[in-house]
């Protein structure tokens, strides 16, 4: 049964004192209603993100819209820029980069020039390992 259904039978009844409980705990659940209430506002509000669109200074609506674009193209760009690389610099370039996709006019090499050592050995196929490889193993004595 209800709150509300219990507070209406218990008005005919003589004994107030019930009555007093029911109604001071409807108004309870009331208040408590109202400011869980109000907290998912404050939650709500102190979780959106500030945007800074200029100086402390007393604006009129178009110096704030103005304001809002530019902040909206400075967004823009630095969504755009991308985050910066950190740590050292490669000395050379990674393979796959566009230092390698460009063919280089002294590449072309008479055919009946001997090849050098280098170009001879990277023709030939490495043998193939007999195990795969594993982990080491530490040996408990």
């Amino acid at each position: 049964m209800s709150l509300h259904n219990l507070i209406n039978q218990e008005l005919n009844d003589p004994r107030k004192r019930r009555l007093q409980r029911h109604v001071q705990k409807l108004a309870s659940a009331a208040k408590n209603r109202l400011l869980s209430k109000i907290n998912n506002e404050v939650k709500v509000r102190r979780s959106t993100r500030s945007v800074v669109l200029g100086k402390a200074k007393v604006m009129s609506y178009e110096d704030l819209e103005e304001a809002r674009a530019k902040r909206a193209a400075k967004d823009k760009a630095t969504a755009a820029k991308g985050k910066g690389k950190c740590g050292r610099l490669r000395k050379n370039p990674a393979p796959g980069t566009a230092a390698d996709t460009v063919p280089l006019e002294e590449e072309v090499v008479d055919s009946s020039a001997p090849k050098n050592k280098e170009a001879r050995l990277s023709d030939v196929e490495p043998a193939r390992p007999l195990f795969p490889w594993r982990a080491p193993v530490a040996k408990m004595y």
